[in-house]
């Protein structure tokens, strides 16, 4: 999945993070395609947890900021994110890589970002004040 410009909040700052979970995602999925996601299956559990954690916050405080009523469903919905990477990083640390799993982790990453975006994330546009 790639970023398309109907993804757009506004606030450059969040659509470059988004930018960057889909290349996240994007370049995982060919390395499983090249059957290197053995190698690095672990980094990208490890990275795209840090990098999301990091960019729920500044998006929350977007939210807060602009005072968007969404607010409280972002913030739910990255608990639901962050849990599930959980999961997907509890299911590794137990039985090691297996593909099918991290096939799931970026397809679900992929599904995940265009809902948030398109059902959340993008009612914060509106919101937005320009100078």
């Amino acid at each position: 999945m790639r970023w398309s410009d109907q993804y757009a909040t506004g606030i450059e700052r969040i659509d470059d993070q988004h930018k960057m979970i889909f290349k996240m995602a994007e370049d995982f999925r060919s390395a499983l395609d090249e059957q290197k996601g053995e190698r690095v299956y672990p980094a990208l559990l490890q990275t795209l947890d840090v990098y999301v954690r990091t960019h729920f916050g500044f998006e929350e405080e977007c939210m807060a900021r602009y005072v968007c009523p969404a607010a409280r469903r972002n913030q739910e919905a990255h608990a639901r994110f962050i849990g599930m990477l959980t999961e997907f990083r509890r299911r590794y640390t137990g039985a090691g890589y297996e593909d099918a799993d991290a096939r799931n982790l970026v397809d679900s990453v992929d599904k995940w970002l265009v809902d948030h975006i398109c059902n959340t994330d993008l009612e914060l546009k509106q919101y937005v004040q320009h100078p």
